[in-house]
This record gives structure tokens, sequence and C-alpha cells, in this order.
């Protein structure tokens, strides 16, 4: 890989990325007076309060959990934002509090039937009985190899496999088997039965007992002594396990745990020194982007902010030229993870308005995500050729992480919208829906829906479409809520929303029918949200009064709580379907977005004349 790829200093910052900071001179709004200036706003006002982004730090809320405990709402997390979409339109349209009964919370998926309790364990309590036999560990292992080895690295396959043939020669009390080992051991064969033995016949994925074994028999690390780096490794493969659960804050102590080890064996600078082996140094910079990438997934769905400072990071990447497409994957995984702590602090920080802070926020984020589009679509360019119609399994994660970037940075304008259009707030803010460089973003947000969907029906067709690993679940779960709000704002925005949405639950579909319990619940969710927005009665550019129309929605309503006539989304479409799109917005498209954006637009009022009232 050439070095200008990844520049001539080895210190990592982010500078290219930089985005409108704070002023220093702005105190952050409550969610008291943010609603209170939203109330005393009236339609015809000339001057008008900025626009406050409802997803932003300072409106943080909480929800009734399943137990009775409080459950924190995250700024960028999914999981909040489809909660705060379905409740905000279940109660516009039908008057009454959303039912948390059957709906789906994390940690509430699977019953692991284990409380977290641990007693002192030994290599005697592997149970090595329970364990599949060498051939189909081996096949187990290199399933995990194929659908996670060239992300993350979470074994080091040449150790992993000397410890792999001492077990199996001698047995779980050989002195020299780590006893780490054993537990990294049984995650990964958790990880690839629940990747090859895809059944719904249990309630839990397959191999779910390997891994609360692993769990239980894991050693306290506060005075465990073992391999630096495989002791993080271990905490990584429990981490994502966990998010594959849906259990996101769990997976998130985990995550953190790993992050704080490797801050304190100073993974995040340049390693350099007498006492350090060079295939030591490898080793750990690669376990450090890992762990970076990592973080900033799980903490981008949980909605809290990033763990590592990007500032304080000097750490190059891995000289490794025997595994340049692997280095090349992490480079881009990076540059997409360092666009995602932007987001959360430019988009979704403590300022939280959609005016020209926003919008020059915005348009930083968009040249920048257009920097990686272009050496995405060069060294992993998915757009199929006459000869070929298959899609790599990389590539498309690497476009859909790319693709989420975008819709994160634009759906609070999705969301602020649909508010208007439910009689939430004043019609106001459908006012700046006229602004070119609104209509630009949303337009831009509802591309990316369709481009990841079209990705995702490709994968399915393939049989490539991950039911375990949810980085497929939310990119579809992400784009299919963007679609339906999207419809329901402006019917033009998404002309093929009833064919991508069909298309949307078909994916659903397949993850349900390898195992997926997640899968089901939120498609029964969006199948929810779609049949409220089909009953959103329109006239016009204006909503008819909520309740004019909330009481023949209320006749509607099953006894499940449910509206009748909600659209069936079953699988009724064709593998050939085309939505006349290619898979990318090329990178002079989106430049162009960026460039074109005013960033003034939203600070100045419109007229009456200018948004046609």
């Amino acid at each position: 890989m050439s070095p200008e790829m990844y520049g001539e200093t080895s210190c990592f910052t982010d500078d290219n990325l930089d985005t409108t900071r704070r002023s220093s001179g702005l105190a952050p709004a409550s969610p008291s007076s943010s609603r209170a200036a939203t109330a005393a706003q009236e339609p015809g006002d000339v001057a008008e309060a900025p626009l406050t982004n409802p997803l932003a730090f300072h409106t943080i809320d909480w929800v009734p959990g399943p137990h009775g405990a409080p459950v924190f709402m995250g700024t960028s997390s999914n999981w909040a934002f489809g909660r705060r979409v379905l409740t905000m339109t279940h109660e516009a349209i039908t008057g009454t509090p959303l039912q948390i009964d059957n709906l789906f919370f994390d940690g509430n998926v699977y019953d692991l039937k284990w409380d977290g309790g641990r007693s002192s364990c030994s290599r005697d309590d592997f149970c090595p009985s329970n364990l599949p036999t060498q051939d189909f560990a081996i096949y187990l292992i290199n399933s995990v190899k194929f659908r996670c080895g060239r992300l993350f690295y979470l074994f080091d396959e040449e150790n992993f496999m000397k410890q792999f043939a001492l077990f199996h020669e001698h047995g779980a009390n050989h002195p020299g088997l780590s006893r780490l080992w054993c537990v990294h051991y049984l995650i990964l064969l958790a990880f690839g039965k629940a990747f090859v033995v895809q059944t719904t016949r249990s309630q839990t994925p397959p191999g779910l007992d390997l891994f609360v074994h692993a769990m239980k028999i894991m050693p306290d690390f506060t005075f465990f002594e073992c391999d630096f780096v495989e002791k993080i490794q271990v905490l990584c493969c429990a981490a994502l396990y966990l998010q594959c659960l849906s259990c996101r804050t769990s997976a998130y102590r985990h995550i953190s745990q790993a992050v704080s080890l490797a801050l304190e064996g100073g993974m995040y600078t340049e390693m350099q020194g007498q006492y350090l082996d060079e295939a030591y140094v490898q080793k750990c910079r690669l376990m450090w982007w890992t762990l970076y990438v990592l973080e900033r997934h799980m903490s981008t769905l949980l909605g809290v902010p990033m763990f590592i400072n990007d500032e304080n990071i000097c750490t190059p990447f891995p000289a490794r030229p025997d595994q340049g497409q692997r280095t090349s994957v992490m480079h881009i995984q990076v540059k997409l993870a360092q666009i995602l702590g932007q987001i959360h602090r430019s988009v979704y920080g403590i300022d939280g308005q959609l005016d020209s802070r926003y919008l020059s926020a915005t348009k930083s984020l968009l040249q920048s995500i257009a920097n990686v589009a272009g050496q995405l679509n060069e060294l992993f360019d998915i757009d199929s050729s006459e000869n070929t119609s298959g899609v790599s399994r990389v590539s498309a994660h690497l476009h859909l992480q790319y693709h989420q970037c975008i819709v994160l940075t634009t759906r609070p304008l999705l969301f602020i919208f649909l508010q208007s259009r439910l009689g939430q707030s004043h019609t106001t803010p459908l006012r700046w829906a006229q602004s070119e460089s609104v209509k630009g973003l949303l337009q831009v947000c509802m591309e990316s829906c369709c481009q990841s969907i079209k990705i995702l029906s490709r994968l399915l067709n393939q049989g490539l479409l991950e039911s375990f690993l949810t980085f497929d679940l939310d990119a579809t779960f992400t784009a299919a809520i963007a679609i339906s709000m999207g419809a329901a704002i402006d019917p033009s925005l998404v002309p093929d929303h009833a064919q991508l949405t069909q298309r949307a639950h078909a994916l659903f579909d397949e993850m349900s029918s390898h195992g997926s319990k997640i899968a089901t619940m939120i498609a029964s969710e969006l199948k929810q949200l779609d049949g409220y927005l089909s009953h959103l009665q329109v006239d016009g550019a204006e909503i008819l009064p909520v309740q004019d129309f909330r009481s023949d929605v209320m006749a509607q309503m099953t006894p499940g709580g449910t509206l009748a006539g909600a659209p069936e989304l079953g699988m009724g479409f064709t593998d050939d379907i085309d939505f006349g799109l290619h898979f990318e917005l090329s990178t002079e498209q989106l430049m162009q977005l960026a460039n074109s954006l005013d960033v003034d637009s939203l600070s100045r009022p419109l007229s009456a004349d200018h948004h046609g009232t």
C-alpha cells in the first residue's frame, strides 16, 4: 500500500474532519427552555428562534424500562431514535401513551439463564466434554475468520492455534495451556456456532451456552497476569458477542475495559523503546485500531460520548506488507469511525441547534465523507459490472458503514419535520424544508437509505446477509425507518417507498428465519410505525389537524394495540428488482452538495413570500 495513503506523519489527528466548534459564549439550553421557546413561536413570526435538534445532548431523556428502572435514551442511538419516533407517532395519532409491553429493550431479548455470578474456577472447569470435536472446531474457527477476520483483530491465529494443538493433544490440564486461552476458545466457538448452525427451533442463538460458560470462567483481570494483547482480544470478543445479543450496555462496559487496558499499556502512543519487540509493537497497533473502531461503533449505538480523545492518539497503522488489503480495510474503518466521533460532537453535541452551526458542521462532515468515498470506491468498489454480479462481504460492510454516517448526520431533520407533520410542534419548521440546502440534505439522506437497501438486498440474494452479527440489522433499521419518515414528510422524497419498505422487511424476514429474535422485534415495531404513518392524512402541503382524524384511527385499533389495515409487508418482491440507482453517491456529488450548502440559510427568517404561505 502506498505510504501517501496514510500520510507522512505517524501522529493520528482529525484535522481534516474539523468542524465548527461550540461558540464559547453559548450556554446549552435545558429541555424545558427549548420546549418553551418552541411553544412561544407562532407560525407567522418573522423573527424565529433557531430550530433545536430534538436528538441532541441537552434534550436527552429516560423512558420506563421493562423491569421498572428508567432506561437512558442516548443521542445517536438507533434504538433510542426508533423509540422516540414510534412514541411520538403513536401519541400524536392515538392520543394515548405507548404501551411498552412486547417492545424491544436492550438486554431483554434472550434469556442467558445466568445472573452474572462467578465462583473461583480453574482449568478443571473448562468442561471439554461439552466442546465440539477437533475438526468441527477448526471449521467453526474458520467461519469466524471469514466473518470477522478482515474487519477485526480478534485473535492471533499463529499463537491461538498453537494453544489449540496443545489442548487437543494433551488436554485442558497441560501446564503450558493458558487459562485465558480457554475463555478465548469458548467465545470463538460460540461465534462459530452462531454463524453456521442457524435454526429457529431454539429460543437462543446456537453456541450461547459456550459463551455463558466462557463468561463464568473468565478471570478477574484486576490481579490476573496473562498475555496483554490476548487479554484485550478476549474483552473485544466478549463485547462484540454481547452486542450481537442486543446487550448494548454490557458490550460497552467490556469494550471500555479493553480501551482502559490499552491506554494503560501505552497502545495509543508510537510505542518506540528499546524494550519493545517489533512484532509485539505491530500486534499492539493492530489491536489498538480494532479497539478504536469497535469503541466508536458501540458508543454510537449506545448514544454516549466517545471514550477515546483523538488528539491524544499518536500510534500509526501497522506495517504489514503481507496484509495490504487488511490494512486498507482497517484504514477505511478508522476514517469512518473518526467521522462517527465528529458527528457525535457536532450534530449531537451540547449546542444541538439546527441553525447555521448545524449546516456548517454538516458541510464539513459531508466534505470529509466525500474524501472517504473516493478511497472507498477506489479500493472496495461494489458497483457490479456486466461480468460480475457478486458483492464482496467486506466491501459491502464498509459501504454500509459509510451510508450510515450520512444518515446519522441528516436524520435530525427527518425527526423535526415529522414532528411538525404530526402536529407535535408548530408548522414553522416545515418552512425550512423549502431551503435548497435542507432539500439537498433530505435527498442525500434518502439516497443513502436506498443504496443501503440495495446493497443489503444483493447480500441477501448471495446468501451473505448476516443474521447474528448486527451490522446488517443496524443498517437495515437505519434505512427503513428513515425511508418511512421521509415518505410521511414528503412522498416525493421516496417515490419507491412501498417497494423499498417491502424489501427492508424481506431482509428482516431473512434474519428472523435464521434465528434472529432481534430482527423479529424490530420489524414488528417498524410495521406498527408504518401503520400509524399510513393513516397520516395530508391535504396538499399542510397536515390536517391531528384531532380531526384521531377518533377514526382509534376506532381501527385492534385489541393488540396495532392499527387495522396496516400494510402487509411480505416477500412479494422479485430478485431482479431495480431501484434505478447506482450503489454509491459519487465523490463529486457529495462534494457538490457540501459546497452548495448555504450555512446562513437557517439563520435568516423566511418571509411569507419565500415559503409560499
